[in-house]
């Protein structure tokens, strides 16, 4: 079953995807860089606050960090990828769990941490500059608006994408 309800839910996905038209449309809604900036500001902080809220809504009843626990998901039966009966007790935290981990290990998963996180930066950018290229061309090319047809097409690939269940709920 779903851990945040349809409402909740689909609002958030209707804001995520309103954001997100709004960021890549603001080249067209904000013709100055300095207010465009502030703008995108604005947006940045609401999309944080969002994403606290979220994270805030997953957290367990008991205020206690997620569990790493190979317990079933429905609550009854066996785990459906792993074939294990259910545990009595939730398995340790994900601080618990790194805590324990030798230094040289702590060391590797920082490394591959960072290197994912590079490596995702660099993608955002790359992909941030495309979408405002190509958005100049079309404006060069005469178009009304260039900017904004893309936006409202990411807009709602995002508040679609919003929607889908988390593999937790399945």
């Amino acid at each position: 079953m779903s851990s945040q309800p349809a409402s909740s839910r689909v609002a958030m996905s209707l804001t995520s995807g309103v954001l997100t038209a709004l960021w890549y449309a603001s080249p067209d809604l904000v013709p100055s860089r300095t207010a465009r900036a502030w703008a995108k500001a604005g947006l940045l902080t609401v999309s944080a606050a969002m994403a606290v809220r979220q994270l805030q809504d997953l957290e367990p009843a008991t205020g206690t960090a997620p569990s790493l626990s190979t317990g079933p998901v429905t609550g009854t039966g066996t785990d459906p990828v792993t074939g294990a009966e259910p545990a009595g007790e939730p398995g340790p935290s994900l601080s618990e769990t790194l805590r324990a981990l030798p230094l040289r290990r702590k060391a590797v998963a920082g490394g591959v941490v960072t290197v994912a996180l590079a490596a995702s930066v660099a993608g955002t950018v790359a992909a941030e500059r495309r979408a405002h290229r190509r958005g100049e061309a079309r404006a060069a090319a005469g178009k009304r608006l260039p900017h904004t047809g893309p936006a409202l097409v990411y807009g709602a690939l995002m508040a679609g994408l919003g929607m889908l269940p988390s593999p937790a709920e399945h």
